[in-house]
């Protein structure tokens, strides 16, 4: 059992399943760990594109898009993107404090839908483990802010921000291939979070190793597995 939230914010990476049993008794921790993930990530993208000039933004959100379009269309959308990409962090930043929590809410309603027959549970529950689940993300960002520290050049590329994708680690495909979106949209610690709901829905839920392992990965297997047959 995690005896408080400093041991609860270490046992998320190392003994999920005994913070896991303590969540239910310690509601107030999630809110915790929930400002966590949202001050690391706004911090994190601030860092990120602090240094940046709005030229090297443009050019590189324009080669991520070139192969689909005309070299009008490219003139056209630099002209737009130039116009905004002065405040191109202070938009990503509005977005990830925005969209985490609306995107922990849909976690959480998977999460209740699948454990909830095993034991009945409040959706404010399923959220915490959600929120929790999500812990993992905050490692990840300390490494974006670790690189761009020890980084020469504060003009990086914009994909160094997704940094554990696939793609960037295994198969390096360019813009205009046809899986380098699914490539590089698949971050490596989605494979996490997706062990942190096993571990949650087999301590909540009662259900075996094999079912929770099955439910708790089910969404990437969906999501990515669907997109892979459609490309």
């Amino acid at each position: 059992m995690s005896k408080n939230i400093g041991q609860a914010l270490l046992d998320i990476y190392v003994a999920p399943k005994q913070l896991f049993n303590t969540l239910p008794e310690k509601k107030g921790w999630s809110w915790i760990a929930l400002v966590i993930i949202l001050a690391v990530h706004a911090f994190g993208l601030w860092y990120f594109y602090a240094g940046m000039s709005p030229e090297w933004i443009v050019e590189q959100q324009i080669a991520q898009a070139a192969h689909s379009l005309t070299p009008a269309e490219i003139e056209q959308s630099r002209a737009v993107m130039g116009q905004m990409a002065d405040k191109f962090g202070i938009i990503s930043v509005a977005t990830i404090l925005i969209m985490t929590p609306i995107m922990l809410a849909i976690m959480a309603v998977y999460l209740m839908l699948v454990g909830n027959p095993g034991h009945k549970r409040p959706y404010g529950d399923w959220y915490a483990m959600a929120v929790w689940s999500n812990m993992p993300a905050v490692l990840s960002m300390l490494g974006l802010i670790v690189l761009v520290l020890i980084s020469t050049d504060p003009n990086l590329p914009l994909t160094t921000a997704n940094y554990l994708t696939i793609n960037q680690l295994l198969l390096g495909l360019e813009p205009g291939n046809a899986w380098y979106t699914w490539a590089e949209s698949f971050n490596l610690m989605f494979l996490w979070i997706a062990a942190l709901f096993a571990v949650g829905l087999h301590c909540w839920s009662g259900y075996s190793a094999a079912k929770s392992a099955l439910l708790g990965f089910a969404p990437l297997l969906v999501i990515y597995g669907l997109w892979a047959v459609f490309i």
